[in-house]
């Protein structure tokens, strides 16, 4: 038993020494750095425009400002 572990041990190592070289070249993506991005202007957020329904959902009622329902005048009511 003893006689098989010299040859199996320069053998072991060689094949260590070659799987740990091949990972020496390559470097984790964590540590390279990008470089820093530059500030944008700001810009202008939407407003969200205020919009009237009529309460029944009428075909076409939606409006952006208030008023009646031209089918049912009913006052229209703000959504959003």
């Amino acid at each position: 038993m003893f006689s098989k572990i010299p040859a199996f041990l320069p053998a072991a190592l060689c094949a260590a020494a070659l799987l740990l070289s091949s990972c020496e070249g390559q470097k984790p993506a964590a540590t390279t750095t990008a470089p820093a991005a530059k500030p944008t202007a700001p810009t202008a957020t939407p407003v969200a425009e205020t919009r009237y329904e009529c309460p029944m959902g009428c075909a076409g009622s939606q409006s952006s400002k208030p008023g009646k329902c031209p089918t049912c005048e009913m006052d229209l009511v703000k959504k959003s």
